[in-house]
C-alpha cells in the first residue's frame, strides 16, 4: 500500500453541509442562467439541471456537450458562484483543528471555481489549511467525475492515485476517484461503504479517525 502524501477534500456539501441553504441559491442561479442563455422556461431548465447532472455529473459539462456553440462558459461559472457565502456560512473551528492536525499536504477539488472555493473556505476558518484549490478551469473545464479531472490533478501533483484520499458528497465522483486508484471516503449521512467507496462518514468531522488511521497515526 503506497504512503498516504496527499488528501484531497470536496467543497460544496463535504467541507460545509447543504443545510446551510447556500448551495440552493446557487442551484436558482444555475436554473436562471439555463433558461435565459437557451430562451426556455424556468421549467424546462429545471428539467434540464437534473437531466444533465445525471447524464454528465454537472450541468456545466451537459452545457458544453450539448450547448458549447451558444454559451459562454465562464460567465455560466461566474454567474452561479456570484453569491455571499457569508450570508449562510460561520467558522468552523472544529473543522480546522481536525485538518490541521493531520500532518500531510491537502488540496481542495472541487467542480466550481477557484473565487468560489476561496470564499467559501476563507468564511469557514480554513483556508490555511489548504495548500492549493483545484477547480473546474485547472482540469480543462472537465469537471468530475470525467477521468481527465481526476488524471490532470495527478499529473499536476507528480502522484500516483494511490497516494491520495478523497472525501467527496457524490458516490459517482467518489467512483471515478477509485478509477484513478484513490482511496475513498464517501461525506454522505446514512451512506455506506460500497464499489468505489472505501469508507462512509455522515460528517466530514467523522472521517477524522480514518484519516489518521489511513496515515498511519494513532485513531
Amino acid at each position: 500500500m503506497d504512503k498516504i502524501q496527499y488528501l484531497l477534500f470536496d467543497l460544496d456539501d463535504t467541507l460545509y453541509t447543504n443545510t446551510s441553504g447556500l448551495f440552493v441559491e446557487v442551484g436558482a442561479r444555475i436554473e436562471s442562467w439555463t433558461a435565459r442563455t437557451l430562451g426556455i422556461h424556468p421549467d424546462e431548465a429545471r428539467a434540464l439541471r437534473r437531466r444533465y447532472y445525471t447524464a454528465y455529473g454537472t450541468t456545466m459539462a451537459g452545457l458544453l456537450r450539448e450547448h458549447a456553440d451558444v454559451v459562454d462558459i465562464d460567465s455560466y461559472l461566474n454567474y452561479v458562484h456570484d453569491v455571499d457565502v457569508s450570508r449562510y456560512l460561520t467558522p468552523s473551528p472544529d473543522l480546522a483543528s481536525m485538518l490541521q492536525a493531520l500532518p500531510v499536504s491537502k488540496a481542495v477539488f472541487t467542480n466550481s471555481i477557484t473565487s468560489w472555493a476561496e470564499r467559501v473556505t476563507t468564511q469557514l476558518g480554513i483556508r490555511q489549511c489548504f495548500d492549493t484549490i483545484f477547480d473546474v478551469r485547472a482540469v480543462d473545464y472537465h469537471s468530475k467525475p470525467d477521468p481527465h479531472a481526476y488524471s490532470k490533478v495527478l499529473n499536476t501533483l507528480g502522484l500516483p492515485g494511490e497516494a491520495c484520499v478523497m472525501l467527496d458528497d457524490q458516490a459517482s465522483y467518489l467512483a471515478g476517484a477509485a478509477r484513478a486508484g484513490m482511496r475513498t471516503i464517501w461525506v454522505r449521512e446514512g451512506g455506506t461503504a460500497t464499489d468505489g467507496i472505501d469508507y462512509a462518514v455522515d460528517h466530514v468531522l467523522d472521517s477524522g479517525p480514518i484519516l489518521r488511521r489511513l496515515l498511519g497515526l494513532q485513531a
